[in-house]
């Protein structure tokens, strides 16, 4: 007997129900894959190819266009010039150790003012003179190596300690400086020697804080790479380019060097003893659209070729080149004469200012880049091709240098922009000469070529 109506329906309900959920289910996956596929293919077109590359370059050279400089260099002795902050250094030939007298007291100077720094118009710790400081001055005023006496109990600042040590090069005023800094000289003088070593000044010895003793040797090169570590210290720097000081016991008195405060000299130093002759080192600076370097000269060795031509005897001169109110005495281990003294640093004056003023004049403005110059190229590569554009300055650089330098090139690669457009930065150069450095941004010279939209969405 067949089942009635009512117990069929139920069954073809659920059927019905079940292909509709089917159709949808369907429906739904082919809407799914049809919005991933579209998503995937939105994704290749517009997902962004690989950033430009700009590979570092290491050690690209040029150089300062122009001649060498021709060099005043004496006949005699030894010269030679430093502009520290360019990296450039000339001598006058081979060179070897030499006695050096005073100059020996930039290295005391620089040796005290590394122990007790001092600021720029400081005075420093006051230094109380004690018996043997005073019995110094007494040896040292019958050998004519000092100017400024000293008396037990007088109290002297560093500052007027050094200005009688650098301005008017006082021998007992080194032994003292010396003595208050190390307790002896012997344990002075071997910071001095540390020091040299330390700025490569690799043939100057010393034996004394003074210079008077001419076992203290060094070259024309040496004494610049001392002169320049005094010049590096500004209290350095501003005594030796005063004029004139005033100590106390001795009053108002002029430089030395009598070079400082003219023709742009600023410093620093002189000394001469018999064996030693005439030895001085010169710095001024050349200045050149605001940018100032230090330029400094030496000249080690130099002696007068006649005296017979000078008719007048100085007033005043010393063995360290300090004035002195009495003639010298002779003696056996440093013979001179105040006249002696005197005229080989008339000499060596005029000719380390020459070669001063020759360097100087050798510094020139050397333009390494300008806004639109090729400096690199970014590369970028797709379709098994490699497409370059050239990376290029975005403003003007210069540095200065000396005809022959060599002026160094690196690029570097920033972090890539999300547009590669000629308005980003896409690097940046670097270029060094000595000290010197200057970095320039570096930004594409035209839009990156990319492929059509087909071509991104066929490959990943």
């Amino acid at each position: 007997m067949p089942a009635p109506d009512w117990v069929e329906r139920p069954q073809h309900t659920r059927r019905r129900r079940n292909r509709r959920r089917i159709k949808w289910s369907l429906a739904v996956l082919i809407v799914v894959v049809l919005l991933s596929g579209g998503l995937l293919a939105a994704q290749r077109v517009s997902r962004p190819l690989a950033q430009p590359t700009l590979p570092s370059v290491r050690h690209s050279y040029s150089l300062v266009r122009g001649s060498a400089p021709a060099l005043p260099w004496p006949t005699v002795g030894q010269a030679a010039v430093a502009i520290p902050s360019l990296g450039y250094a000339q001598q006058s030939g081979l060179e070897g150790p030499v006695p050096i007298a005073s100059l020996t007291k930039m290295a005391t100077a620089v040796v005290i003012l590394h122990d007790h720094p001092i600021a720029l118009n400081a005075s420093g710790p006051s230094i109380t003179i004690t018996a043997a400081d005073a019995a110094q001055f007494d040896v040292d005023l019958q050998t004519d190596q000092t100017n400024v006496p000293l008396q037990v109990g007088e109290t002297l600042t560093e500052l007027q300690m050094l200005e009688a040590l650098l301005n008017q090069s006082a021998d007992d005023i080194a032994y003292s400086l010396a003595v208050w800094d190390a307790g002896t000289e012997s344990a002075f003088v071997t910071k001095m020697n540390s020091l040299a070593t330390s700025l490569g000044a690799v043939h100057t010895h010393y034996v004394d804080a003074s210079g008077f003793q001419p076992q203290s040797v060094s070259t024309a090169a040496d004494s610049l790479r001392i002169a320049a570590a005094g010049m590096a210290i500004p209290a350095f720097a501003d005594v030796v380019g005063m004029p004139t000081v005033s100590i106390p016991l001795v009053g108002t008195v002029h430089n030395i060097v009598t070079e400082v405060g003219t023709n742009g000299v600023v410093g620093v130093k002189s000394g001469y003893t018999a064996q030693s002759a005439g030895c001085m080192v010169l710095a001024g600076y050349r200045t050149i659209r605001g940018r100032s370097v230090l330029v400094m000269a030496s000249a080690l060795a130099q002696r007068e070729q006649s005296s017979a031509a000078v008719t007048s005897p100085p007033t005043a001169s010393s063995a360290t080149g300090a004035a002195a109110a009495t003639p010298a005495s002779t003696m056996t281990t440093a013979p001179y004469s105040a006249l002696e003294a005197q005229y080989p640093l008339r000499y060596t004056g005029p000719l380390v200012e020459n070669l001063l003023h020759a360097a100087e004049a050798a510094v020139v403005p050397v333009a390494v880049a300008k806004p639109g110059t090729a400096l690199g190229t970014a590369t970028s590569n797709w379709g098994g091709v490699r497409h370059e554009v050239r990376a290029i300055a975005s403003q003007d650089t210069w540095l200065l240098g000396v005809p022959g330098q060599r002026v160094v090139l690196d690029t570097t690669s920033l972090a890539a922009p999300r547009e590669r457009t000629p308005h980003n930065q896409v690097g940046a150069a670097r270029f060094t000469l000595g000290k010197q450095t200057e970095i320039v941004p570096l930004r594409l010279l035209h839009t990156v070529a990319e492929p059509a939209w087909w071509w991104k969405l066929i490959h990943s």
